[in-house]
Parts: structure tokens; C-alpha cells; sequence
């Protein structure tokens, strides 16, 4: 069983925790029951459909409960299931009624009954991930980021892969929703988590989307006259390109001119001839030669690709469903021209089957067309079959479980020194009472009622133990009164500033390592402290 080092009592003690911390934490993730239960964590919470799925996986209920603080309670079943199936907008739910307001986090984190479906604040660790994830929008942006990468692999126990850079990229460019994709073929699911966390496979396809081609081409369609003015616009024409899924040309300039000014209306002509029917939707898009005609008969020109452009830019929201683009009849006109999707008498019906085809399935509408058209349409919209069930959000289980962790190292901290069990959860601690109470008076009442936050008070103010035996509004005011006296505020969400939470972190470490040096407070602690952070 792992136990955890500490050298030192009060600040000094403190100190070499903090520095330590990573490590010895690391030490506790990999020990055998911990990392068992974690494990079975982050591969079985996707699978969490009700509160009955939670409450009879006992690995993923103990690391659930443990989360919150709620580790003693894992027996409780009856009591739970009632906390996780509370209607939490209804305010005489149980888990809204509970004055402990870890069961209202515990029960909010899995909101079963909520509409709004899973949600949880993520570690410090996940937010600094995220916090970079928008910048990410391919593998090698991660793997050029030595920090973030290392940060990254580490939240999914996969740092030993750091500097296999070809294989990482592989898995990063993973679709996790394919079976046959490298990241799922892959024994740990590990992989398939990091690419889904990414989700780098679906951002290719965005910037390749109607939204993103006609953010490109906007204001700047009209101007592209000739071959040459796209040519001298390297985004655009990779743009343009990628639309129709022929980046594969993009080195081709030879090619690509002779496709961009045939004649459209000679049968003889490159884009014409061409068996891939996509050249000549591409041609098609430009007209080149019909431009060319109209200039110089000082004739108006406009081109389907500005016609598309327009139609796409127009629109106050994206096209989400199938249903969205068929019932915007100018712009499904427009896009079925700019993909010259063939004409016929169900165009509507069939692209509808196309649109929503399941491209996992061989024999769907989509993947029996050879015509690659429709391919490129389908995939300019990129529409995603709405998934069954609850959906967990990226980083739900990777967040549970580094709240686990934190708080089992937190536990046997204390079991050798509770006041250094205390300071480490002093900052979510706090943060949970401002954030769970409007006025401050509220605030201070969960102060008082929790078992560490109201041991760092009383200590730092040097209270009796007597003092707890006081009238409410009495310690109330008492509180009040010597938090403006020491620290020059009595509201506590001022305490959330750092300044004045490493002030008062620190005035109870001192105080703290007085009063066991003494024989004295260590054991009002460890009194406070019995039945649990």
C-alpha cells in the first residue's frame, strides 16, 4: 500500500509537499487497487446510462464517490441512487435539500435526470490542456508542443510514447468513432480517449466544410478572374481543392490548368473527359472560360462559385441536419450546382439518403456511389448521426478520476499529518462554498459547517474549542469580525484570491505546527477532522 512522504511539519512541510506532489501522486496512480479501479474509469463511463449502471459497477462507483469525498458512502446504495436521480431543478429534490453540498456536485456531475446530461468542472491538469485545445488543429501542432504533448500523454498514462512522433500521429489523426480506424485497432483504449479528447480527424473535415470554404472565398470570389489570380492565392486553392477532395493535385499545376480552362461546353474538352467527375464540378465552380467570354463582351458574369459563397455566408446559423439544408431552398439550389450534383426528378429525396447515410456500412446510399461527387457533398457537411444515449463530454472520466486521485492522496496525507491534509484541500474547499452560496453570510454558514475550512478559521483566529458551543449568529459575527481584523475583509470569496489564500494557508500551517509541537491543536485536528473531509 502506498504512503505518501512528508518531511517537515507546518511551512516547511508543506513546501516539500507541494514539490513533491507530482511524483508521489504518480506513485499512488500506479499502485495496484488504484490503478485497477481507475482503469475501469476511463474504458466503462462511457457506458454509464443510468444511475443503476453506477451504482452496480463497484470499481467505477468507488472512484465516482471518492471524486466528491463521498468514499464512505459506497454502501448506501438506497441513498445514492435517491442523490443521483434527484431533480436537481427542483429545489426540495434530496440532493438540493442536503446541507452537505458534495452530494449536490455529485449528483449535478452526473445530472441522470437533467436534460443538460453530464457535466464537471475538469483538474487543474485538464484545463491546462484545454485551455491550448483551440489551438490545436492538427497533430502536428500537438506534437511541435513539447510541454502540452508531455502534459497530454500524461493525463492518458501514455508518456512512454513521447518521442514516437510517426505512431502518434497516426493515432491523433484517428477517427475514434471508426472501429477500423489505427487508434481503435490498438489494444490500449487509451489511444482511441486521446484522439477522441483531440478530435483532430473531425477538425480536418471542418476545414474542409461549406463554413469554412466560404469564409475563405468571402469578398474575395469575384476577384479570382483567371487561373493565374488562383494560382497566387495558395489558400484559396487548396480550398478549393479540398471542397472536392483533390488536395492530392495540389502540386499538379499543369493539370489543374487544363481542368480550369476547358471549355465547359466542349465534350472534348480535359474536364469533360475526365473520369472523375469532381474535375469538371470543379471547373465548373470557376468557369474560367465562360468569365473570359463574358469580359469581353462587357457582359455581367457570375460564377457558381460566388453564388454558393454567398448562399453559405447568408445563412445566421450552419446547416446541422439534412432537414436544415432542404428546407433553405436557394441555398440547396446553390450547392447542389457548385457539387453538380446530376440532375434528376427525386434530387431532393436522394441527397437526403446520401447526407445521412451510414458511412460505417459498406452497402449505405453513400458508399455505393462510384460517382465521387456525392462524396465530397457529404462530406463538405459532415453531418453526424445524433449518437444513442448519454453522451459523456470530453475529459468527464479523465476529471473524475484526477479528482480521485487527489483527494486518496489528500486521505493518506492525513494519515500521518491531517493539517497538511487540510491546507492541500483548503483551495477546493473554498472555492466549493463561494461557489455554492450567493450571499456572504451563506458563505461563512458553510465555512462553519465544514469540518476543515472551519478548523483553518478557528486556528488561524487562535479560537477555544469552546467556541463551536456558541450561538450561530454569534460565531457569525465572531468570524466576521476577525477576518476583517487579520486579513482586512470579511468576505469570504475574497479568500479565493490567491494573495489572501496563501495568507491564510500559511498563518494555519504556522499556527498548526505550534500547537503540535506543543501536544495541543494536532489532536483538536484530528478530532475535527474524524468522519472526513
Amino acid at each position: 500500500m502506498f504512503t505518501p512522504t512528508v518531511i517537515g511539519a507546518g511551512l516547511a512541510g508543506y513546501g516539500f509537499l507541494t514539490r513533491t506532489r507530482d511524483q508521489q501522486q504518480g506513485m499512488l496512480a500506479n499502485s495496484p487497487q488504484i490503478a485497477r479501479d481507475t482503469s475501469a474509469t476511463m474504458e466503462r463511463m462511457k457506458d454509464v446510462q443510468s444511475s443503476d449502471d453506477l451504482l452496480n459497477d463497484r470499481a467505477l462507483l468507488r472512484v465516482a464517490l471518492g471524486a466528491f469525498g463521498l468514499d464512505e458512502d459506497i454502501n448506501n446504495r438506497a441513498f445514492l441512487k435517491r442523490i443521483l436521480d434527484s431533480d436537481l431543478s427542483d429545489d426540495k429534490s434530496l440532493a438540493n435539500r442536503l446541507a452537505d453540498k458534495r452530494y449536490l456536485a455529485f449528483a449535478k456531475a452526473f445530472n441522470f435526470k437533467g436534460e443538460e446530461g453530464p457535466q464537471i468542472n475538469a483538474g487543474k491538469t485538464a484545463d491546462e490542456v484545454r485551455a491550448d485545445l483551440a489551438n490545436i488543429r492538427s497533430a502536428d501542432d500537438l506534437l511541435n508542443n513539447p510541454r502540452l504533448l508531455q502534459s497530454t500523454l500524461a493525463r492518458f498514462g501514455l508518456e512512454s510514447d513521447a518521442g514516437n512522433r510517426f505512431f502518434l500521429k497516426q493515432v491523433l489523426e484517428s477517427n475514434p468513432d471508426d472501429a477500423t480506424s489505427f487508434a481503435r485497432r490498438l489494444s490500449n483504449p487509451a489511444y482511441a480517449d486521446l484522439a477522441r479528447v483531440f478530435d483532430l480527424a473531425d477538425k480536418v473535415r471542418d476545414q474542409e466544410s461549406i463554413y469554412a470554404f466560404a469564409s475563405k472565398f468571402e469578398g474575395k470570389a469575384a476577384g479570382i478572374e483567371t487561373v493565374d489570380d488562383l494560382f497566387q492565392e495558395p489558400d484559396l486553392l487548396r480550398a478549393a481543392l479540398g471542397i472536392f477532395g483533390l488536395e492530392a493535385d495540389l502540386e499538379n499545376k499543369d493539370f489543374l490548368r487544363s481542368v480550369l480552362e476547358s471549355d465547359i461546353g466542349d465534350p472534348a474538352s480535359v474536364a469533360n473527359t475526365e473520369y472523375d467527375r469532381r474535375y469538371l464540378a470543379l471547373a465548373k465552380a470557376f468557369d474560367f472560360n465562360a468569365r473570359a467570354e463574358a469580359t469581353a463582351n462587357g457582359d455581367p458574369f457570375t460564377s457558381t462559385l460566388e453564388k454558393f459563397v454567398e448562399s453559405v455566408s447568408s445563412r445566421s446559423a450552419q446547416v446541422e441536419t439534412a432537414q436544415d439544408l432542404f428546407s433553405d431552398i436557394g441555398l440547396m439550389l446553390d450547392t447542389f450546382e457548385f457539387f453538380d450534383l446530376p440532375s434528376r426528378p427525386d434530387a431532393a429525396q436522394f441527397a437526403n439518403k446520401i447526407l445521412t447515410s451510414d458511412r460505417d456500412n459498406p452497402l449505405s446510399y453513400l458508399n455505393l456511389q462510384l460517382d465521387q461527387r456525392y462524396h465530397a457533398f457529404a462530406d463538405a457537411f459532415n453531418l453526424k448521426t445524433p449518437p444513442e444515449g448519454r453522451v459523456y463530454p470530453p475529459g468527464f472520466a479523465d476529471a473524475i478520476v484526477q479528482n480521485y486521485l487527489d483527494r486518496q492522496f489528500e486521505i493518506r496525507i492525513g494519515e500521518s499529518d491531517a493539517s497538511m491534509r487540510v491546507a492541500l484541500a483548503m483551495e477546493r474547499d473554498l472555492n466549493d462554498v463561494v461557489e455554492n452560496a450567493l450571499s456572504n453570510d451563506a458563505r461563512w454558514f458553510g465555512v462553519m459547517s465544514s469540518k476543515p475550512l472551519r478548523t483553518i478559521f478557528e486556528t488561524v483566529f487562535q479560537l477555544p474549542e469552546s467556541f463551536g458551543a456558541l450561538d450561530l449568529d454569534r460565531q457569525l459575527a465572531d468570524f466576521k469580525a476577525r477576518a476583517e481584523s487579520y486579513f482586512g475583509t470579511s468576505e469570504v470569496a475574497d479568500f479565493i484570491e490567491s494573495d489572501r489564500m496563501e495568507e491564510l494557508r500559511r498563518r494555519y500551517l504556522v499556527q498548526s505546527s505550534i500547537g503540535t509541537s506543543a501536544g495541543g491543536p494536532e489532536n483538536v485536528v484530528l478530532s475535527l477532522l474524524r468522519g472526513g473531509l
